[in-house]
């Protein structure tokens, strides 16, 4: 349950009207960035620059903010958008565009929220012995990129010691190289096929 009304804070579609009706002649650049993290999640890093007209070339304010696919529902599917808008909102509520005591839009307010709701479901569960084998098969059985980016997620929701999750990421980048590989053997193959 969350100790604030959601309600009562603006969503971003909001700053961004008012952003267009004060200044018509302004722009609002994002630059996003895609990384991927040691546990082979995808991490979306977004920039935002709001300027007030044609003629400026310095930004008269910047936002930033990140999201980690699958981390959330929402991030499951829309974390590089989720991003974005939160890096304008930011962006705007840096700017004044933000009511007093209100600087946080409703998308950042919903993460909060998220977090605070999924402190049970985001809580990560002791690994077992049959966890171990499972997160194992799991793993060699993935053979492409998008397999590997659930099998992450799915590796995420567990607590193991340091010295497990060592183990777990060496096999892991292990795969990923062999797999990578394997890639390469079969496109050079494929260009040789089509010389012949």
């Amino acid at each position: 349950m969350s100790y604030f009304n959601l309600e009562q804070y603006e969503p971003v579609e909001n700053r961004i009207r008012l952003f267009w009706s004060k200044y018509p002649n302004g722009r609002l650049l994002t630059d996003l960035q895609r990384t991927e993290r040691p546990d082979g999640r995808i991490e979306w890093i977004c920039r935002t620059e709001a300027y007030t007209n044609l003629e400026d070339i310095r930004p008269q304010s910047t936002g930033f903010a990140t999201e980690i696919e699958g981390s959330s529902p929402v991030n499951r599917s829309n974390a590089s958008e989720n991003c974005e808008t939160s890096s304008i909102g930011r962006c705007l509520a840096n700017l004044g565009f933000a009511a007093k005591g209100r600087r946080p839009s409703r998308e950042e307010m919903s993460k909060a929220a998220r977090a605070q709701q999924g402190g049970n479901l985001n809580q990560k569960r002791p690994l077992n012995e049959g966890d171990w084998e499972k997160l194992l098969t799991g793993l060699l059985a993935c053979s492409d990129a998008n397999q590997l980016k659930a099998w992450s997620a799915f590796a995420a929701t567990f607590a193991m010691p340091d010295k497990k999750r060592s183990e777990l990421l060496a096999i892991f980048s292990s795969h990923k190289e062999t797999m990578k590989k394997e890639s390469m053997k079969k496109e050079s193959m494929s260009k040789k096929a089509d010389v012949a």
